[in-house]
């Protein structure tokens, strides 16, 4: 019976996939902040996702997401080069919907969740709704410390700092990372837990 949800959900998102792009284009964005906002090596990590402005009293899902995109470099790639990236996201083969979280937003439009992840380059921190009525992502870039401190130094202020704490994208370009991807990943855990 599994299998046959998690086939029922594919065939859903690909449906969903059609339309997403448009209902993206008019999804309410939240804010994602990350904590942390970036990590200092590529592997598993426990990311909090700390939301707010999304709508009030709603459900949204949270997952990870990798973009097949060049690899983006901080403090190089520009919003524009990551927005790119996260477009290229084809949320059936770039996220993991099998660990994504289920996620209630209070009614202040905020919210806080744990997701623990595999971390790797061009790594996206996603959320969206169902109804692909609200989306939100961050970017979390894999900066080696001394590297960033290495950098500071030598431009001798603290631009190192500044760089990391800039990783968060909120753009209505970024809900087209799979509004309905996100939102098909509610009806598989819906599903999941409806036949266990």
């Amino acid at each position: 019976m599994r299998k046959f949800v998690i086939a029922l959900a594919a065939v859903f998102v690909a449906s969903l996939g059609l339309v997403g792009a448009a209902g993206a284009q008019d999804a309410h964005i939240g804010t994602i902040d990350a904590d942390p906002v970036a990590v200092p090596a590529a592997g598993e990590h426990t990311l909090t996702a700390n939301g707010s402005g999304w709508l009030p009293d709603t459900s949204i899902l949270l997952t990870a997401c990798t973009s097949p995109a060049e690899t983006l470099v901080p403090g190089v790639s520009d919003l524009e080069t990551i927005v790119a990236a996260a477009g290229e996201i084809e949320p059936l083969m770039h996220c993991d919907l099998a660990s994504a979280v289920p996620v209630d937003v209070d009614g202040d439009g905020n919210f806080t969740a744990e997701l623990t992840a595999e971390v790797g380059d061009n790594f996206f921190l996603s959320a969206g709704a169902l109804d692909g009525s609200q989306a939100g992502a961050a970017w979390i870039p894999i900066v080696d410390p001394a590297a960033a401190a290495a950098a500071a130094d030598d431009a001798g202020d603290d631009a190192g700092d500044d760089a990391l704490a800039e990783t968060g994208v909120e753009t209505g370009l970024l809900a087209v990372i799979g509004t309905a991807v996100l939102g098909a990943g509610v009806m598989v855990a819906r599903e999941a837990r409806r036949h266990s």
